[in-house]
């Protein structure tokens, strides 16, 4: 595509005309994300079918068309099994296959359970969850008769209050797409989940006005937190939209059956680094050798049992927003939830006292469940390290940095401690 104002996708290294010969059908692309990503996919050299409801679409085909690429705008309700079959129908007409399918249409009705009514629940799993279905269904047919194709359906992977059809429709997305990546992946058909996280369109820049009050921000505060690893603020919508089209072209096989954030994908791509400069290290505290012993177990284990309530209680005063992210990331960097560590925490004390009791077997009971406790603290003592870098990505406040990287330290080196007495016994 000549005379082109850069795109992101053209940073990734791959070549105008690796998806020469190629169409790809992306939903929901009048705007935002999904033009973005047809964009991507036209410089690449794909024939892109525009398949969007309002008449946006009709302007990203002639953006893509001036810019030199091959474009199709086809007007679709794809929540209508009638206008995805002429979706279908007309893409084959006039490109002959697709080999290529993007499932970024959706609904984001920003909506308190309380106060939504059935009509726009119906909706939104129409078009969100039955529109998704209705095209893979329509296209997989002659990806399968061909034996390759690329599906990428568009998810989000945290809860927020106000969006309880959204993150339904979402949740149910991830389901469907490991489903189906187990159904045709013997086949040659790769299968992705996308989140591209939260990215500066015109969707979220409307929806920063309702989420911000319940932070106790502005949606100009609101709009420069960093929710995506990389960034300061929101992802811009051309980052994401050339995550996608890199995804597709390159990643698939990587990736087939699984959920793939765009900060990652860009990663790979070589368009961001998700190490946090703002971040601030303290050395870890020198640990010398033998400075704990086995009799010393249950007073490190009640520390212990303390250390996950402060834990928890830090992670509660997060606002309630970003609670179920952060309570997400702690889950999947500490090996297990905040629940299951105080269960875990619970457990080791109980052992440790009988240790100390002297009962009979209760070294051997705690010599044989060692190995995975270990394995459980070497993952928390991941997640401590981590702190100060995921801190780093909502504020800049260089002295309150040093602080959570000093305490980060201290918690690091005790739980390494406690790993290195469960060694001794």
């Amino acid at each position: 595509m000549p005379n082109t104002p850069t795109l992101t996708i053209q940073r990734t290294g791959l070549l105008p005309d690796t998806l020469a010969g190629k169409t790809a059908v992306v939903t929901g692309s009048g705007r935002g994300i999904g033009r973005e990503t047809a964009r991507s996919f036209a410089w690449l050299g794909a024939n892109v079918v525009i398949a969007e409801i309002s008449l946006e679409g009709m302007e990203t085909e002639t953006i893509i068309k001036e810019a030199g690429g091959n474009a199709l705008y086809i007007q679709t309700d794809v929540s209508s099994e009638e206008s995805v079959a002429a979706l279908k129908d007309r893409s084959i007409m006039t490109f002959g296959q697709v080999d290529i399918l993007v499932n970024n249409a959706a609904l984001v009705p920003f909506v308190k359970v309380m106060d939504m009514d059935i009509p726009t629940w119906d909706r939104t799993m129409a078009v969100n969850l039955r529109g998704m279905f209705l095209t893979c269904k329509a296209f997989l047919p002659g990806m399968l008769e061909r034996g390759q194709g690329t599906i990428l359906n568009f998810t989000s992977l945290d809860a927020m209050p106000g969006l309880s059809a959204y993150v339904t429709t979402k949740t149910g997305t991830v389901g469907f797409t490991q489903s189906l990546a187990v159904e045709v992946g013997s086949q040659g058909i790769r299968v992705v989940g996308f989140g591209p996280g939260l990215v500066d369109t015109p969707a979220i820049r409307s929806l920063a006005h309702d989420l911000a009050p319940e932070m106790g921000i502005t949606p100009e505060e609101w709009m420069k937190i960093s929710f995506n690893p990389g960034y300061e603020g929101i992802m811009p919508a051309d980052h994401a939209g050339a995550a996608a089209a890199y995804l597709a072209a390159v990643l698939a096989d990587e990736f087939h059956g699984e959920i793939v954030t765009g900060s990652t994908v860009l990663e790979m791509a070589g368009i961001i680094s998700t190490k946090q400069p703002g971040a601030i290290t303290s050395p870890t505290p020198e640990r010398t050798e033998q400075t704990t012993e086995v009799s010393q177990l249950p007073d490190l284990s009640q520390h212990f049992q303390k250390l996950i309530h402060e834990t928890e209680a830090e992670l509660n005063k997060i606002p309630v927003f970003l609670r179920p992210i952060a309570r997400n990331g702690f889950k999947n960097k500490a090996g297990q939830s905040i629940q299951e560590w105080h269960r875990t925490a619970n457990h080791l004390v109980e052992l440790a006292q009988k240790i100390a009791h002297e009962d009979p077997g209760s070294r051997e009971n705690l010599r044989a469940e060692s190995p995975k406790l270990t394995g459980l603290l070497q993952k928390l003592t991941l997640y401590y390290e981590g702190v100060p870098a995921e801190t780093a990505r909502f504020t800049k406040d260089t002295e309150f940095l040093k602080e959570v990287s000093r305490i980060a330290a201290e918690r690091t080196n005790f739980v390494k401690t406690i790993i290195d007495t469960l060694g001794k016994v």
